[in-house]
């Protein structure tokens, strides 16, 4: 069984007042990617992402963005080990938008060839924007709500 983290990212600051304090309410991790890979022994993770005006991706959940210096960062970490997971869910509104998140599930799946990527859908909807070649091998997964 592959141990997963929902809402991997949790761990990060949100930005904005009203975030901060949803966030106090709503927090699940503690623990950054390397601790969830190295300590908790987290292989699949779960990737939730919307853009903002420029066209940029970050980390978002239930309404909550969460500030990043870059998405790439984390998936350059990922990407070296050989037994990695990832759910990416759109979590944002919108034609323009669901169009980038397809070009970037695809850009994704190109770099970071060793990262099994699954997911492709909408949040909000459960439209299919992206299907990932490797979809299929996505095994039982047992996601862990909270990392402390």
């Amino acid at each position: 069984m592959i141990k997963g983290s929902l809402n991997s990212m949790n761990y990060l600051e949100p930005n904005g007042f009203i975030n901060k304090f949803k966030y106090y309410f709503k927090r699940h991790h503690y623990a950054d990617i390397i601790v969830q890979y190295e300590v908790y022994s987290i292989r699949a993770f779960d990737f939730h992402i919307d853009f903002d005006k420029n066209g940029k991706a970050f980390f978002k959940y239930d309404g909550i963005s969460y500030k990043t210096k870059s998405i790439y960062g984390i998936l350059n970490y990922l990407g070296e080990k050989n037994d990695v997971y990832i759910k990416v869910i759109f979590e944002g509104k919108g034609a323009t938008k669901e169009k980038r998140f397809s070009n970037f599930c695809h850009n994704i799946e190109q770099i970071y060839s060793n990262i099994n990527f699954f997911g492709g859908y909408s949040e909000k909807d459960a439209k299919i924007l992206y299907i990932f070649k490797k979809s299929h091998i996505a095994k039982k997964i047992y996601w862990y709500n909270s990392l402390y």
